[in-house]
């Protein structure tokens, strides 16, 4: 909106000289207009002391056939308002609805009024036509989303590999989490412009996602139960796969709790050894030296001489020299050579043969017709050996695992007693510590009396250690008095105050360490192995239970040759008690 100033001519104007100047203000007031962005409306202000009312009447009267508005009735209006004496503190208005024969219909509806209105002062007047704004359409578009997909390296190759160098930045989602927040379109209106013509608007776009089975829409409702738009919702837990175009905008989005790859070597590289992997995997060949972290179930053809680490199961159908695998829970695999299997908590199963490797798990189970074992070394608790041929040394640690755990448990118990023990005598010796600096915290008070409102609360309060009270008279003494004394009290009541949580803390992990031994126990009485099979030629089965004791030739408790026959049959079972110890029938 600006206002055109002109010099004020002086003394009455001929017709040719208000033609002249109604000329320029026009021309003035159309550049003006010119540079106004809102379509709807046109506003311009005319000072009215540089000029007179009949260059503005001239002026207006000329420029709105240029804006298709029948200029007589609306300048009449104008000039009736001009010639108003109007105080210069008020405003004077002519308002006036534009019809035109041609005036645009809007969007079917009866034909729609512009409007034209002159606002008046003693200094200025003021013209604004107004046609009808335009509503804007609003795309279909994600609102909110619940996750960091702007980081998110997209969707996986056409052979299932994805950089795992970034496997960090794949989102991970468990099931029934909002994932996207999408909005319904909303178609605008067109709007008329201030000259009568149609403000035109674009088509409203739906924003298209292709959705996987893994996620799922729920409508959003509002109180009258029509649709604002709808959530994108996980179904399952796993990683987020976003698809997107040239652009980057996301164009698909899916869950995958599995990821397949056809062998893991260096076009691909190790997976999860900077970030754990947090999907379920399928990989064909694991080749020698390669390491795969994941949270979720690991199945390979074949273990290379690669590693495996996994916080779920593990299904293998041959491990090959050099390869690790290590589960939280269990382990099944065909056939193990010069490897190492490690469950923590699960059962370790193995179908066809163990040769050359070492296992250990809470338990060990062999069950298969005609199955191997040679010279192999095996940690557990519970132990089934069905079926078998035996060859070579096969040693056996039964329960050693387990023994291990409860002598660490009862160090850590007698660390504990010792830790509430010194805690005691701490508490004991600051308390009598505190007695002494309090009395010479009280000798203050005899420079300063003031001080004596705030120290005896605080005996007071130190019989019941109200912390509460004590800290805050301490305030209003270091405010008064900040010297060594009182700082040294402070601290000793600040180191007390700690005291008693250290002692609690201790109390909930005596309470632990209980129910950790408590489950110990229940699993050594719980302890079971069973061998049946039988032993070649120069094979024997070496069985430790236990920690071994301080001898320095370590002699097994029960150990089995084979003799002169091919093939001997043996069959052991053992158990453990509390009372009797380890028992075995041979």
């Amino acid at each position: 909106m600006n206002a055109i100033d002109q010099q004020s001519p002086k003394g009455m104007l001929s017709p040719r000289r208000v033609q002249e100047k109604a000329d320029i203000l026009e021309t003035n007031l159309f550049k003006s207009i010119a540079k106004q962005t809102d379509p709807s409306e046109m506003r311009v202000k005319i000072n009215r002391a540089n000029h007179p009312n009949a260059v503005i009447n001239k002026a207006i009267l000329q420029l709105l056939p240029r804006f298709n508005i029948t200029p007589r009735e609306h300048v009449l209006g104008l000039k009736d308002l001009l010639q108003k004496q109007i105080p210069p503190d008020k405003q004077e208005k002519f308002e006036k609805s534009i019809h035109n024969s041609d005036e645009t219909v809007y969007n079917d509806l009866p034909i729609v009024t512009r409007s034209f209105e002159a606002v008046a002062s003693k200094k200025t007047v003021e013209i604004i036509v107004r046609g009808i704004p335009a509503i804007k359409s609003i795309d279909s578009m994600i609102a909110k989303s619940f996750f960091d997909h702007e980081l998110s390296p997209g969707e996986l190759s056409k052979d299932g590999i994805i950089d795992f160098k970034e496997i960090n930045k794949y989102p991970v989602v468990n099931a029934e989490e909002n994932l996207f927040y999408i909005t319904h379109e909303k178609q605008g209106k067109q709007g008329i412009s201030f000259d009568g013509e149609v403000i035109p608007v674009e088509e409203a776009k739906p924003f298209i996602i292709n959705v996987g089975p893994g996620v799922k829409e729920i409508d959003d409702p509002d109180e009258t139960g029509k649709s604002k738009g709808f959530f994108l919702q996980s179904q399952k837990i796993g990683v987020v796969i976003l698809n997107r175009n040239e652009q980057g905008d996301i164009t698909g989005i899916d869950i995958t709790d599995e990821i397949e790859v056809k062998k893991l070597d260096y076009s691909t590289g190790n997976i999860g050894t900077q970030y754990t992997c947090p999907v379920s995997m399928k990989i064909g060949v694991i080749c020698n030296r390669f390491k795969l972290r994941v949270n979720g179930k690991v199945e390979t053809s074949i273990v290379d001489g690669g590693e495996i680490i996994t916080n779920n199961d593990a299904v293998i159908m041959k491990t090959q020299s050099g390869s690790t695998v290590m589960a939280l829970k269990d382990i099944s695999i065909d056939s193990v050579t010069h490897s190492k299997i490690i469950s923590e908590r699960g059962t370790i199963t193995i179908h066809t043969e163990l040769i050359d490797s070492q296992v250990s798990s809470p338990k060990v189970v062999f069950e298969k017709s005609r199955g191997l074992t040679t010279n192999n070394k095996i940690e557990t608790e519970n132990l089934l050996l069905t079926g078998l041929y035996f060859s070579g040394e096969n040693i056996i640690h039964f329960g050693h695992n387990l023994f291990t755990e409860k002598q660490d448990l009862i160090k850590s118990r007698e660390n504990l007693q010792a830790d509430k023990l010194k805690l005691a005598n701490t508490e004991k010796v600051l308390m009598e510590k505190l007695q002494l600096e309090l009395k010479r915290m009280t000798k203050l008070t005899i420079a300063d009396h003031e001080l004596v409102k705030h120290i005896k609360p605080i005996i007071i309060a130190t019989k019941t250690m109200n912390y509460e009270t004590i800290f805050k008279e301490m305030d209003l003494i270091q405010k008064k008095n900040n010297t060594k004394v009182v700082i040294d009290v402070r601290k000793l009541f600040e180191t007390l105050e700690k005291i008693p949580q250290s002692i609690k803390a201790c109390k909930y992990r005596e309470s632990t360490l209980k129910e950790n031994m408590d489950e110990v126990n229940q699993r050594m009485s719980a302890m079971k192995l069973s061998i049946e099979g039988f032993l070649r030629r120069a094979a024997t089965i070496k069985i430790f239970c236990g920690i071994p004791d301080d001898k320095k030739v370590i002699e097994p408790n029960l150990m089995v040759e084979s003799d002169d026959a091919a093939n001997k049959f043996i069959k052991i079972t053992g158990t453990y008690s509390p009372h009797k110890g380890f028992e075995f029938i041979q």
